[in-house]
């Protein structure tokens, strides 16, 4: 089990690069509150060991779907898939605004 669960991911301005993850403590059954983290703190924890990342989804049925690990390539991008590529790739995951947008 993860310490962590990312839920969507916000992208750089030029939506190259993830900036931005929402997080969710994984507490089995449930996760715990929505919490925007930026994405180089969660290169630290995974680096240093302090936590570990789960992607997840909600599913048709409202349950939570946990998906693939998350580690590290390059010191500082988000994978699934440690293919050697500099684009974080967990674009399948929903995206979210932040900093959110007021009006």
């Amino acid at each position: 089990m993860a310490d962590f669960l990312i839920e969507k991911v916000a992208y750089s301005e030029d939506g190259e690069h993830i900036e931005w993850v929402l997080v969710r403590e994984d507490k089995g059954d449930k996760a715990g509150p929505r919490i925007p983290v930026p994405r180089l703190f969660i290169a630290d924890l995974i680096r240093l060991g302090k936590a570990e990342f789960q992607t997840v989804v909600k599913a048709a049925n409202g349950k939570l779907d946990r998906g693939s690990e998350v580690r590290l390539y390059d010191g500082k991008f988000l994978t699934t898939s440690p293919n050697k590529t500099d684009r974080d790739n967990l674009e399948n995951l929903p995206t979210f605004e932040f900093p959110p947008v007021t009006t």
